[in-house]
């Protein structure tokens, strides 16, 4: 090997070097960048908009939920919350994380209360409104970390991580509730304006044996329960 070559090929590995170090300086700071900004806000944003690749949608993953993510995020097309697919396979993987964090993870069954009395009463298409109206609350009211879905119909799930006791959950959903009892101004024909509220149920994930759909279970039983109780409420899983 003569001198000039030995040059380049020094040259070639210590550019590689200096390129590869740029790089990883390129996504410490992504990385750091999307732990400041509404998460929920940014997938939506990156799924659903036009100007974005497959490739940006997917480092967008991986960078929130890491390798074990690997499906394309779905979004139910009334609310702009996750489909319940997709829920379900973030809730597997945020599950995981939790054990290994040790941290505390609640399940949050909401369910509308007397909602069909708005179908029957003004029609779906209003129906359809309030639910999209909802959909739009919730994303306001959950933070960054934290996930929600529509479940199917007026019922909804969340998810709230990192949680540090039962009375910061309390403090989250009742917060919840009262924005979703707002008033609802409708569009979809005459102007109108509805009141309508919400129950929940919340199940703690305590029990490492515990699956995803253990965990909805129990929240959706406790809901029943704040049903029991009068509605626009709140009520533990015990």
């Amino acid at each position: 090997m003569n001198q000039n070559t030995s040059n380049v090929i020094t040259g070639s590995a210590a550019d590689s070097i200096q390129a590869a170090e740029h790089f990883s300086s390129l996504v410490a700071n992504l990385q750091q960048f999307i732990q400041t900004v509404n998460q929920n806000d940014l997938l939506k944003y990156f799924h659903e908009g036009r100007n974005t690749t497959a490739i940006q949608r997917r480092v967008l993953d991986l960078m929130i939920y890491g390798e074990e993510f690997g499906v394309e995020t779905r979004y139910d097309h009334l609310t702009g919350l996750l489909d319940r697919t997709s829920f379900l396979e973030k809730l597997k993987f945020t599950l995981s994380k939790t054990l290994q964090a040790h941290h505390l993870t609640a399940i949050i069954f909401v369910d509308l209360d007397d909602f069909k009395v708005i179908n029957d009463q003004y029609g779906h298409s209003t129906g359809d409104e309030v639910i999209s109206i909802i959909g739009r609350r919730i994303t306001a009211s959950i933070r960054a970390q934290d996930l929600a879905c529509r479940w199917g119909g007026d019922e909804f799930v969340l998810v709230l991580q990192a949680i540090t006791s039962k009375d910061l959950v309390s403090q989250l959903v009742n917060r919840l509730l009262t924005v979703i009892s707002q008033p609802l101004q409708i569009k979809s024909q005459e102007p109108l304006q509805l009141m309508l509220s919400a129950s929940a149920g919340i199940a703690i994930l305590d029990d490492v044996s515990l699956n995803s759909m253990d965990l909805i279970e129990r929240a959706d039983k406790a809901m029943y329960l704040a049903k029991k109780a009068g509605k626009n409420c709140v009520e533990f899983y015990s």
